[in-house]
């Protein structure tokens, strides 16, 4: 060790003044670019991090709205359970009583077949109101959609043939009944009667 530094020494001293200079800057330059080098891998390293960090809490953004879908999908699927809990009335019954309820007469209440599906009943029928303002119909249909029961508005047509706020309603009104654990497979036709608002079974 001695020995080298002895001959750093002697080629110093064997250095004009113009070369101990050029080694000066030679070495200033040195330092420079290793202190630059240590300051380049700090922030890189400083980046690396702040875009982990970012990417970590758009993973918990992502999660985070995950869960309150599967939660908000876990509420729909309860609140349908519970209403499928309670059986509906005989639909003609039941709609004609809906219908007084809002000052509006049934002129013809039509049953259509029943049909199995899986562990669910589907119960269905037609009705007709002649002769009647829009307003009563709106608030019937909302008083069917709005029961505790498992029932639906599956279907209406309007026609208008006068003159005035006097129209001829057709409404088809479905119900889904559940029973037992599913026993087979759905009936023929069964898929393609589901009502479209919604009061069918659960999807799987």
């Amino acid at each position: 060790m001695n020995s080298l530094m002895e001959s750093l020494r002697r080629s110093w001293d064997g250095l004009n003044v113009r070369e101990r200079k050029l080694v000066g800057m030679m070495g200033l330059t040195l330092v420079g670019l290793v202190i630059f080098g240590i300051f380049y891998m700090s922030q890189s390293a400083v980046n690396d991090v702040e875009e982990e960090n970012v990417q970590l809490e758009a993973a918990l953004a992502d999660i985070g709205r995950a869960r309150a879908r599967l939660e908000e999908r876990a509420a729909e699927r309860e609140t349908a359970e519970r209403r499928y809990a309670t059986k509906a009335p005989a639909l003609g019954s039941f709609v004609e009583a809906t219908a007084r309820e809002n000052e509006l007469t049934l002129r013809e209440v039509t049953d259509q077949p029943e049909e199995v599906s899986g562990r669910y009943t589907r119960r269905s029928v037609n009705v007709q109101l002649p002769n009647v303002n829009l307003r009563p119909i709106v608030d019937l249909m909302a008083s069917i959609e709005n029961s505790p029961f498992p029932v639906a508005i599956e279907q209406i047509e309007v026609e208008h043939f006068q003159a005035g706020d006097q129209y001829n309603v057709k409404l088809g009104v479905v119900a889904y009944d559940r029973s037992g654990p599913a026993s087979g497979g759905p009936t023929k036709n069964a898929a393609a009667a589901r009502p479209t608002t919604g009061a069918g079974p659960p999807r799987p």
